[in-house]
């Protein structure tokens, strides 16, 4: 990832969307209960898949037409000519199928995990503004011949500054959840208080957020079946998933965006290692089109717990004809294995809308959203999280 280092330079200062201020945790008041270690998440972010991608050929084609496109332009040093409009607007048309390939491939993989950090600041009209950062980890077992299936899904969102009247209650804006599903459709859920910083994880060079959990409510109850989704042939299946699914708590489709909205990539660039396979890709949305688009703003207002209008707000006037600059509004970075399953994905946000809260007062967020994935059996082991639900059914009795 090194060679790819140049195109982190146009990432902001990382910041967060409201929903991690406006989503409060009640009191904690079930059996205590231990999680596994934390400092060896994610240990093999670096270790290529094994697993079959369901949609590879579809990836490698759409990378190989960019490339005979791109193969036409280039610089005087033979490099590509990345601002060439012909290669723009192919490489924006090829980085949203490859991205749109990516989320979807996880509808048939037999497991992976993903860890997500998000920090930032919002400003709220009348109640002064917070920083603060929201984790999430999300580990998935598909059921099959050998295995049942099962989910550990834990967020943790803490307010690390505050003024104004969010100062006063900021505790109130801080929550701790999993959710897990434990032989394909149970469901179990754990709440969490006295948020913290715990250890260190080298290989995602955070401090991963931690609390005390305990038992919540949702104890055994039907939940959705951890099995493989029906296959989706073509973009076009793809695309009407996206929709069909926008207002759901199923959506594949990653950064509440549509991305096969005709025209909503406004600018892509695609590197390719040639070592490796594997590719990098930086887009900027067209933040006019995806505030137009009625799956967009479906998927934003619902992530962000937002009522009325929630837009994508950009300054045309700082971001140049490459798509670089302080504030675009909305750009997504992400970098795929040669097979086209997701490495990581970085999205980069600012929107404005009302906030879910009394007095409904208006809101201003700035997020940067940064996500790691991995496919490998260490990874991908439940045996830890499946003891400590084994423990609390115990104690729960």
């Amino acid at each position: 990832m090194k060679k790819y280092a140049k195109f982190f330079t146009v990432i902001a200062v990382p910041v967060i969307a409201a929903s991690v201020l406006f989503a409060g945790c009640k009191s904690c008041k079930g059996k205590a209960v231990d999680p596994p270690p934390e400092n060896q998440l994610m240990r093999d972010i670096e270790v290529p898949p094994e697993q079959h991608a369901y949609y590879e050929a579809q990836s490698r084609q759409v990378i190989e037409e960019y490339l005979e496109v791109a193969a036409r332009y280039t610089d005087a040093n033979g490099e590509v000519d990345a601002s060439n409009s012909e290669v723009v607007a192919a490489a924006s048309s090829a980085a949203a199928k490859l991205y749109a390939f990516a989320c979807y491939n996880e509808r048939y993989l037999d497991k992976f995990v993903f860890f997500g950090d998000q920090v930032g600041t919002t400003d709220v009209s009348g109640f002064g503004s917070a920083t603060a950062e929201r984790q999430e980890y999300f580990l998935r077992v598909n059921e099959s011949e050998n295995t049942c299936g099962y989910r550990y899904h834990r967020t943790i969102k803490k307010v690390k500054e505050s003024s104004g009247t969010i100062d006063t209650f900021k505790s109130l804006f801080e929550s701790a959840r999993v959710r897990m599903t434990d032989k394909t459709n149970l469901l179990y859920r754990f709440e969490g208080n006295d948020i913290r910083y715990g250890e260190h994880n080298d290989a995602l060079s955070c401090d991963v957020l931690t609390c005390n959990w305990r038992t919540g409510s949702d104890w055994g109850k039907a939940d959705i079946e951890m099995v493989k989704g029906s296959y989706l042939e073509t973009l076009d299946d793809i695309k009407a998933d996206i929709l069909a699914s926008a207002n759901g708590d199923n959506k594949n489709i990653r950064g509440n965006i549509n991305i096969l909205a005709d025209n909503i990539v406004k600018y892509a660039n695609i590197v390719v290692d040639e070592e490796t396979g594997g590719i990098f890709v930086l887009m900027t949305i067209d933040t006019d089109v995806a505030n137009a688009d009625d799956a967009s703003m479906v998927m934003l207002k619902n992530a962000n717990g937002t009522s009325g209008n929630c837009l994508w707000k950009g300054d045309p006037s700082t971001v140049n004809d490459e798509g670089f600059g302080e504030d675009t509004g909305l750009r997504i970075i992400y970098a795929l294995w040669p097979n086209g399953l997701f490495r990581m994905y970085n999205i980069i946000e600012r929107w404005e809308g009302k906030m879910d809260i009394p007095f409904k007062p208006e809101g201003l967020a700035e997020s940067t959203t940064l996500v790691y994935y991995s496919y490998s059996d260490h990874d991908c082991d439940m045996t830890g999280y499946l003891n400590m639900l084994e423990a609390a059914k115990e104690q729960v009795g």
